[in-house]
């Protein structure tokens, strides 16, 4: 894998700000390593990948005191005009929340819950959780999150355990190593999460982020290559269906819909 210091270092020389075997100054390492973090995590969403939903973990509940009426949506038919099955389960101990689909962002209720990670993962899928509101535990930190990796690694583990307070985080399925990496801020001795065929685009993306600031124009070639690495990018990246199915929103309970039941 390609260290940060590296992409810096091509950068420099892509944009001919530096001779070749030489390296930038401290202070244009710092400064560059800066932009390099934003030009990689912004890709997210938008040249890669789907932005990410909110699961919640526990799934609430729609316990208003008063009917919430909000959307009142017709009860579900089929084409013969017959009832359908209700989208929930009423047996308490057969839970969905702990299985999220790809691109969720675990809200996590400060229960202790394990929650497994996507079976099958698109690569470049991603996951992040944050902390929500919950009863919890009282504040006492007796809580505990656990995250699987379902057949595969989280940051090289099995599984990942938080307790509360919760520290938001984020990671991107790697296909390549079979592990979900995370998604932090770079230092110029990590590397870059991204497979090596990739390195050409953050090269050409940072030259042109730094030619400005060394009034240097950037060069057609730069160009150039820049538009052929990212049509590669987005082609690898792509994510091949609907990732995100709303089960979130199928009530869990016959409770705060008009007379107490949804579906009436």
């Amino acid at each position: 894998m390609t260290l940060a210091s590296a992409i810096i270092q091509d950068a420099f020389r892509e944009g001919n700000l530096i001779a070749a075997g030489a390296n930038p100054t401290a202070a244009e390492q710092t400064e560059a390593l800066d932009r390099l973090n934003n030009i990689w995590q912004a890709v997210f969403g938008y040249e890669m990948g789907e932005k990410l939903e909110d699961w919640l973990v526990p799934a609430p509940q729609r316990t208003a005191a008063e009917a919430a009426n909000f959307p009142q949506l017709p009860y579900p038919q089929g084409l013969d005009g017959s009832l359908l099955a209700l989208p929930i389960n009423y047996d308490p101990t057969i839970l969905v929340y702990p299985y999220p689909p790809k691109n969720s962002r675990i809200v996590w209720g400060q229960v202790t819950q394990t929650v497994f990670f996507p079976e099958q993962p698109d690569d470049g899928s991603r996951m992040a959780m944050i902390q929500g509101t919950g009863a919890g535990d009282g504040g006492s930190g007796a809580a505990i999150l656990t995250l699987d990796g379902n057949g595969r690694t989280i940051e090289t583990s099995n599984t990942k355990t938080y307790t509360v307070p919760l520290t938001a985080r984020q990671w991107m399925y790697r296909a390549d190593l079979g592990d979900w990496v995370a998604i932090v801020d770079l230092a110029l001795t990590d590397p870059i999460p991204f497979p090596r065929e990739f390195d050409d685009l953050w090269i050409t993306l940072l030259s042109i982020r730094l030619s400005p600031r060394n009034s240097k124009p950037v060069s057609d070639d730069t160009k150039v290559a820049l538009v052929g690495m990212m049509k590669r990018f987005t082609t690898r990246y792509r994510q091949a269906q609907v990732t995100v199915f709303g089960s979130q929103d199928f009530p869990r309970s016959l409770q705060s819909f008009i007379s107490g039941r949804w579906f009436y």
